[in-house]
């Protein structure tokens, strides 16, 4: 069952928590794992969405594009970032959402980001004809304003667009 924040008591928070001005598409299949929550003003538009124990996607973020988005547990999706599993691509005719489907080429996906990881604020994680899956693996801090566009190997902490990974992560839960 989801929740609405009127609905709860925070100390006694169980299951997942979508708050009221959060937007989901009614195609979207939403799977929230215990403590989890999505915030204000999030817009999600995607086959399905599973968020992991403890996670939590901040106001302002967006995951569309039709695919599938996967986070694992204790994980941090910040304020404004942009989670795209899906896209059109230059291969087709056309681009735009009205034109004929057979005259577009659209590129759907799945990203996956792993446990305890950290997603700055208005970063963009995104597929592409290159890489239609994208692993974000655990213990990842991608910093803010990142354009993450290929896989990101377990304790990396980067930035910058594109994304590069500077260091480990020393600090593994």
């Amino acid at each position: 069952m989801i929740k609405k924040p009127s609905q709860r008591k925070r100390s006694s928070l169980r299951r997942g928590l979508v708050y009221e001005s959060a937007r989901i598409s009614p195609k979207t299949v939403v799977d929230l794992g215990e403590d989890a929550w999505i915030g204000d003003f999030v817009f999600v538009n995607l086959e399905k969405l599973t968020l992991g124990r403890g996670s939590q996607v901040n106001p302002f973020a967006s995951l569309t594009g039709g695919g599938k988005v996967e986070i694992g547990d204790y994980s941090v999706i910040g304020y404004g970032v942009r989670v795209i599993s899906g896209t059109d691509t230059p291969e087709g005719r056309y681009m735009a959402d009205r034109a004929p489907l057979q005259d577009r080429k659209i590129v759907r996906g799945t990203v996956r980001i792993g446990n305890n990881c950290f997603i700055g604020a208005n970063s963009v994680i995104t597929v592409s004809m290159k890489n239609p899956n994208i692993n974000i693996e655990e213990n990842v801090v991608v910093g803010a304003l990142s354009y993450v566009d290929d896989g990101v190997p377990a304790r990396a902490v980067g930035w910058g667009a594109p994304f590069r990974a500077k260091k480990k992560r020393r600090t593994v839960i």
